[in-house]
Parts: structure tokens; sequence; C-alpha cells
């Protein structure tokens, strides 16, 4: 019990050094690779963010958990979007622009609603696969021309010279190694010890997965508040959600479909849905995210692990 403790929890640390490594690297490549810092920020930082609900979900399906592979996604999704944002609103009220108000917001709940109707049949397919993906290409392209639009209005600045770019190379691919071998001993280890305590797969992906595989975007998002780049905040949680909920699980599903427990369809996903609307509530009458809302969304978060362990869902009929 104690190895699988250890194996454990180094896995965590893994996930957060190899992300951590991959997204020191990405601004110094962008910048030699002539790319938008816009991109950056917004789609790269998003998706690799994402990386280990990714790899801890596809080893999960790959292992006969199923259940595990989707809680993992919706349970990440959920703690990003209540207690990583209650937490950093908390540190320091953040100010939310127009972009983030009705682009992104917006697209984040339509990525819930629809895994939510997908998933209804019990199943997510490779049709539903290929569905989400398409879903993910016209928000993918709408900010991809944002970024253009910005780059030509701001001067072009030189190309940022790296004295050993095979350096930042094998850095990188380091990282990304990090966060495979991470996520396989989280699954591994995480399984075996849920297991010995008698939880179920499902419970399993929900609140272990989840919280271990949230840790990059907690650490990006705080770091982000530290240095006065509160935009910052919530732009990755939203990119970063939507990217999961639609890219991640439709690449999954077509690798091998998911198949999904009513409780998720009953409780969970309209969980999520609730909490996107209702923080698109915060951040549009105000235009602030401020502490009293903080505390609402953490405490909604503290609903939804009561939920988990207690067993409460939803009905829709």
């Amino acid at each position: 019990m104690i190895l699988f403790i250890l194996l454990f929890i180094l896995g965590i640390i893994f996930l957060w050094l190899g992300t951590n490594a991959v997204l020191r690297r990405v601004p110094v490549l962008a910048g030699w690779l002539r790319v938008s810092p816009l991109i950056v920020t917004v789609l790269l930082l998003a998706v690799m963010t994402s990386l280990p609900e990714f790899f801890v979900s596809l080893f999960a399906s790959l292992r006969g958990q199923p259940s595990a592979a989707v809680g993992n996604i919706v349970g990440s999704n959920f703690v990003t979007l209540t207690f990583v944002a209650g937490i950093c609103a908390l540190w320091r009220p953040i100010e939310v622009g127009p972009t983030l108000r009705t682009r992104e917001s917006s697209w984040m709940i339509l990525g819930a609603a629809l895994l939510l109707i997908f998933a209804m049949d019990g199943v997510i397919s490779r049709i539903d696969g290929i569905l989400l993906l398409a879903a993910y290409i016209p928000y993918f392209l709408g900010t991809l021309d944002d970024a253009r639009r910005q780059r030509n209005r701001e001067t072009k600045n030189s190309v940022t010279a790296i004295k050993r770019p095979w350096l930042e190379v094998i850095i990188f691919a380091g990282g990304l190694g990090m966060i495979v071998l991470g996520s396989s001993w989280v699954v591994e280890n995480g399984t075996a010890l849920a297991r010995m305590f008698g939880m179920s797969d499902l419970l399993i992906g929900v609140t272990f997965y989840a919280f271990g595989t949230s840790l990059p975007e907690l650490a990006i998002a705080l770091g982000a508040v530290l240095k006065h780049q509160a935009n910052v905040t919530l732009g990755e949680i939203y990119a970063s959600n939507i990217f999961t909920g639609l890219a991640v699980v439709g690449a999954l599903c077509l690798i091998k479909p998911l198949v999904v427990e009513p409780i998720i369809v009953q409780r969970d996903l309209p969980m999520l849905i609730v909490a996107g609307v209702l923080l698109q509530m915060f951040i549009t009458t105000g235009r602030r995210f401020v502490r009293l809302e903080a505390i609402v969304m953490i405490a909604i978060y503290a609903l939804f692990l009561a939920a988990q362990f207690m067993g409460f869902s939803i009905s829709l009929d």
C-alpha cells in the first residue's frame, strides 16, 4: 500500500513537472518559429494543460475503465471551472474582458451541453467523437482569426534568438514523456489504492484523477493572478475546458468509444453546465469575478464532491 501511495504521488509530481517543462518552452519555441503570442496563450497553452487529462483518460479507457476516463474529464473540467477559478478570484478579484464574456464562456457551455446530449444513449461513439472535433474547429478558427488581426495591429518584433534550440526541443519532448509516464502511474496506482477502499471507477475518475490532472491549470492560473495577469486566468481555464470537452473527448472516442454511466448524465454533466452558466452570469453582470462569487463557486465544488460520495443524483425525466 505504501508503494502504491508513493508511486501515485510521484505520478502527480511527474505530471506537474512535465507540464511545467512543456509550458516554459512553448513561448520560447513560439517566438523562434514566429508564432503569434496570442496563439501560444489561448490555443497552445490550453492544449498543453489538457495533456494530463488526455493521457490519464486514454490509459484508463485502454485498461477497461471507461467510467474513470469520462469521470476524469468531467471532474477535471468541474475542478478548474469552480475550485481553480474560485481560488484565484479569492486571492484577487478578476477583471473580465469582453472576449471572455462572450466567446469563451459560451463555447465552454456549448461543449458541456454537447457532451450531455451525446452521452444520453450511454455511449459516446466514434461518430459523436467526429462531431465533437468538428465543433472545435470554428472556435479554433475564430481564435486564430483574432490572433491574426491583433498581430497586424501590433509592431512586428524580431525573432527570439535561441542559442541551443535543439536543447529546448529535447526538454520539450522530455516534458511530454514525463506527462505520459506520470499519467500511467496515476492510473495504475490510483486505481489500486481506490479499489482497496472499495471505490468505483467513476468515483476514482471524478476525484483522484480529476484533481491530479487539474494541477497544471491551478499552477498557471495562480501564477497569472500573482503576476497581475488576471485575464489570462479565466482565459486559460475556459480554453482548456473547451479543448478538453470537445477535442480531447473527440480524440478519445476515435481511439475507443466511451461508455458513459447513467449517473454522469443524471448528475455530473448537468452540474457542470449549471456551474458554467452561473460563472457566466457572474462575469457578465458585474464584468468582474469577485471574492463573494468565488466563495459560491468553491461551495459548488464542495457540493459536487459531496454528491460523489453520497450518491446524490438529478432526474432528467
